[in-house]
């Protein structure tokens, strides 16, 4: 972590969205039904969702957050990829209503003229978005928070589904009137995208999927710095939630006694938490080998 403050706001982003999402549910809900938008109605829709998945992801986070203890000797940190496919499973569901919804209104032909003030809304929409999504990326990265980027990334959506929002009432005001619906359509197929994507993440995560390649490069560089480093024999590495687990072999000379073994694990531990700004749960064996 950067800056100490990070945490600290990494700690707000959920009561943030919440009363964020609030504002946008009342007022674009509002604003939908008064000025005649499908498309702000829809995204109104969206936004509760995303209440929802905040609420589950502040609960993710908590149980994620427990210590090891007897009946889960390796953490609850995977609870987080759990709670990510929870949100995205809802949310799929809701991105299916909305564009079955859109497309009934331009198959049935309906006159869709909004008014001005649906525009007001998804304008201030896109401006409460961006800004939620910029914390949450930020702090979610800062803390290595799966479900809190995965929050983040589903609050980016709702800035593009506000914009095409806006384009249909836009449109449909200057007589295109499939517009709106269809700005509805297109909310639905943004949030139909990144629901499979991340639900495919998440899904490889929790099957014990190694990390990323660069943090592997890093792991590499990092022992290579280390001068008289025992042969690694065999490493192993999965994401735990917000920790990152590491099992290392390594040979060492035969004559090694205990005490310059432990110091060569110290010396792997430190080079390896020095090089990856991430929890880390390091575990090394060493085996004597005459080679």
């Amino acid at each position: 972590m950067k800056y100490a403050a990070c945490a600290k706001c990494a700690k707000s982003v959920g009561m943030v969205n919440v009363f964020g999402n609030i504002m946008m549910i009342l007022i674009k809900g509002y604003l939908g039904v008064v000025g005649d938008s499908k498309g702000l109605v829809a995204d109104a829709i969206h936004s509760g969702a995303d209440l929802l998945a905040t609420i589950v992801m502040i609960i993710g986070m908590r149980i994620s957050a427990r210590p090891a203890d007897k009946k889960y000797p390796y953490g609850y940190g995977k609870a987080e990829h759990v709670v990510a496919i929870l949100i995205y499973l809802f949310l799929f569901v809701i991105a299916c209503y909305i564009s079955f919804d859109g497309t009934v209104a331009i198959l049935h032909g309906h006159q869709i003229v909004p008014c001005m003030d649906a525009a007001f809304g998804a304008i201030l929409s896109i401006a409460i978005n961006e800004l939620m999504f910029r914390q949450g990326i930020c702090a979610g990265s800062q803390i290595n928070s799966p479900s809190m980027v995965a929050k983040a990334w589903e609050t980016r959506s709702d800035v593009y589904s506000a914009i095409a929002v806006l384009i249909g009432i836009i449109g449909s005001r200057m007589g295109f009137h499939w517009m709106d619906p269809l700005a509805a359509i297109m909310v639905g197929l943004i949030i139909l995208k990144i629901c499979i994507e991340s639900i495919k993440d998440s899904a490889l995560k929790l099957m014990d999927k190694t990390v990323e390649e660069d943090i592997m490069e890093d792991v590499h560089l990092a022992l290579s710095k280390i001068e008289h480093l025992a042969k690694l024999r065999n490493m192993q590495a999965r994401d735990v939630g917000s920790v990152l687990e590491f099992e290392m072999d390594f040979d060492v000379p035969t004559d090694m006694n205990v005490a310059q073994g432990e110091q060569v694990k110290e010396q792997i531990k430190k080079a390896m938490m020095d090089a990856i700004e991430r929890d880390l749960t390091i575990k090394v064996r060493l085996f004597a080998t005459s080679g």
